[in-house]
């Protein structure tokens, strides 16, 4: 089990991330029970523009359920210029163990939200970087440019593969075989898995959207060096842990 103090220590100890919508009080209950070492509640992708900042004043409350089920409570913003400004500063006073940025394809885009955290940190009274950074790279131009993000700054601990994303911007289509997806993306998630092992920042390989194949994909990733996972899928959780304990 993961530590429960948030701290970005506690982070490269989990082995499942679960991406969960913030708006759907049911799927924050299933999330609490699906056995997930960190939730995270995604304000960009899963939560509805207009529900947003209903989800952010929600978060509160979920986050401390997080902990009281000794789980680590996290979100995942918009790009500071795109709303995540405000929802950062709706979050903090939650005291999230790690914020999500997406979209990240340099140095600088850490910077800023460091340099955003810390403010945030001093306005609700908060340890100075007690708050994780946890860069999503999800384009070419972003895995390329992984070993200046993850050096950027002190407080980030982790890094996630958006594969999805990365995908699309590789030329794959959306109606791709799970096969042909995985060729394309190999020798990115090679190259990011590296790039963090490099940095010494923990490698969360991008999520198996497809219900079956989940388990061969994941032999192939821990022989590469991954040994941890976004999930969007509860029921793969229990193989995740069981492959990653075993190995």
């Amino acid at each position: 089990m993961a530590s429960l103090i948030p701290t970005p220590l506690s982070l490269t100890q989990c082995r499942s991330w679960l991406f969960v919508p913030g708006h759907d009080p049911a799927r924050l209950d299933q999330a609490l029970d699906s056995g997930a070492e960190a939730i995270i509640v995604d304000l960009e992708e899963f939560t509805p523009a207009a529900d947003r900042r209903q989800a952010c004043d929600d978060f509160v409350a979920f986050a401390e359920r997080c902990r009281q089920h000794q789980r680590l409570p996290m979100a995942r913003i918009n790009p500071l210029t795109q709303g995540g400004k405000g929802e950062l500063a709706a979050l903090m006073r939650a005291r999230p163990a790690a914020i999500f940025l997406p979209q990240v394809e340099s140095s600088m885009d850490i910077v800023l939200l460091a340099l955003a955290l810390a403010r945030e940190e001093r306005r609700v009274g908060l340890e100075q970087g007690c708050t994780a950074l946890i860069p999503t790279l999800e384009s070419a131009v972003g895995v390329g440019a992984a070993a200046e993000i993850l050096k950027a700054s002190p407080r980030v601990s982790a890094a996630l593969l958006g594969s999805g994303d990365l995908s699309r911007d590789l030329g794959v289509a959306a109606d791709a075989e799970p096969g042909e997806r995985a060729s394309v993306l190999a020798p990115w998630r090679q190259r990011f898995v590296d790039a963090c092992a490099k940095a010494e920042c923990l490698a969360i390989d991008g999520p198996w959207t497809y219900r079956e194949g989940f388990e061969q994909d994941l032999e192939w990733a821990m022989a590469r060096g991954f040994r941890a996972r976004c999930v969007v899928l509860p029921e793969q959780i229990a193989p995740l842990h069981r492959a990653l304990t075993d190995a």
